[in-house]
């Protein structure tokens, strides 16, 4: 097809921002990387799969080229994660997920690593915890944009003193001993279904303060709904 045509992508839903004439959507997608479509309120309540639009669902769709962002034409849905509507606490570890990905990989940059390993992270979701998931794919993500070493490095040993000094630097307190030894299982982890990851609680805890900790400190900025849900934590 040719581009004037439209371009085809395999897609996994990232944001949604409504805005007063039009909304723009977030995607991840195979052949493009990150993008940005906009369409408006009007052609989005003619189009057929909106339902799809909403974090980490899985679509195909057709774009056109245009100024800012791409304009989208066609929406055709794989699976929604309904998941994610499940709770607040859902919704907003789904958010920072998605702030996550967005702040770290560039606009229109391929990387099958990065599109493969989301996917993944989506199909899982469709029948586990958010939660726990995103902690997983948070660390993933990190050792993907070089902020980690990679499984195999980490294994050996490779980097992983420098790793864990300016992590130590960063939260004051580093990993322990049981969640280093977690943190290489989660890299080395490929989201199977037939492989339960399993962590005492008092870890997985400890791995998410060091992870968010850690990642606002590389990406510059803490994600947005990291606050709401520190506000949800408070209220319980």
């Amino acid at each position: 097809m040719k581009e004037r045509d439209g371009i085809n992508c395999e897609a996994i839903v990232l944001w949604k921002r409504k805005r007063r004439l039009h909304s723009v959507i977030t995607f991840l997608t195979k052949q493009k990387g990150i993008i940005n479509c906009s369409v408006s309120h009007r052609e989005l309540q003619r189009m057929k799969d909106t339902g799809y639009l909403q974090p980490f669902s899985s679509v195909y769709i057709t774009l056109m080229p245009d100024r800012e962002y791409y304009r989208l034409k066609q929406i055709d849905g794989r699976y929604s994660i309904r998941s994610v509507e499940e709770s607040l606490e859902s919704i907003y570890y789904a958010a920072a997920a998605g702030e996550l990905i967005m702040r770290l990989f560039l606009q229109e940059e391929q990387d099958f690593r990065v599109y493969r390993t989301v996917a993944a992270f989506s199909e899982r979701i469709r029948t586990k915890p958010v939660r726990l998931a995103v902690i997983l794919l948070g660390w993933q993500l990190m050792s993907l944009a070089g902020f980690i070493p990679a499984a195999d490095a980490y294994q050996k040993g490779n980097g992983t003193d420098t790793f864990f000094d300016e992590l130590r630097g960063i939260t004051g307190y580093g990993l322990s001993g049981e969640a280093k030894r977690a943190l290489g299982m989660i890299l080395l982890y490929r989201w199977d279904n037939s492989v339960t990851v399993a962590f005492p609680a008092v870890v997985w805890q400890e791995l998410e303060n060091n992870l968010w900790s850690y990642a606002t400190m590389q990406i510059g900025a803490e994600p947005t709904a990291l606050a709401f849900l520190r506000e949800l934590s408070d209220h319980k």
